[in-house]
């Protein structure tokens, strides 16, 4: 709709359809909550590790709704029971400099609450416990994005030798082992 105001009221159904949708197709205990022109909110990924939440802002237009997308994704989490402890900002990324923003990565203030002491979380994938350094790991953190191919992995390497090779993290490994 070009006539659409760009507003808190526009951010709500947005985020509120992604996540209905995570809800209904994807573990959602860590997932990409939010994945720009798919969830039609460009420039903007969102990725839930359990109750850390990690936001890349790509676009000018995006970075100035950051507080209120920010606010409106805690209020929809917590309709749902879900209390986020931090919200870590992963601006590191040279497509920022196109839009005129500074590249960075730092704890978002949320207001009245303290700030985590670490910027590793822990999570559970397919059953198996994970670290993830939503600061110095690739891109957010972790490939949220592999979860069912890592699944998929457990299945075709039982009774093999398996070498994880090119994974980032290893992250296959486990899979295979199990």
């Amino acid at each position: 709709d070009p006539d659409a105001e760009i507003n808190e009221d526009f951010f709500l159904m947005r985020l509120k359809n992604a996540w209905e949708y995570r809800k209904k197709v994807v573990d959602t205990s860590s997932c990409r909550l939010v994945f720009g022109e798919a969830d039609f909110l460009p420039g903007l990924v969102v990725d839930k590790f359990s109750d850390v939440l990690v936001v890349e802002s790509l676009a000018l237009g995006i970075d100035r709704f950051k507080v209120t997308i920010v606010e409106l994704l805690k209020e929809l989490l917590a309709q749902d029971g879900i209390a986020i402890r931090g919200v870590y900002e992963r601006n590191d990324v040279a497509l920022r400099d196109k839009e005129g923003l500074p590249q960075y990565k730092a704890w978002f203030p949320l207001p009245g609450e303290a700030q985590p002491d670490s910027a590793v979380t822990e999570i559970t994938e397919n059953g198996i416990r994970y670290w993830v350094d939503v600061e110095n790991g690739q891109k957010t953190g972790f490939f949220l994005d592999q979860k069912y191919n890592r699944r998929a992995v457990a299945r075709l390497a039982k009774g093999k030798t398996v070498l994880d090779c090119f994974t980032h993290t290893g992250s296959c490994a486990p899979n295979a082992a199990m």
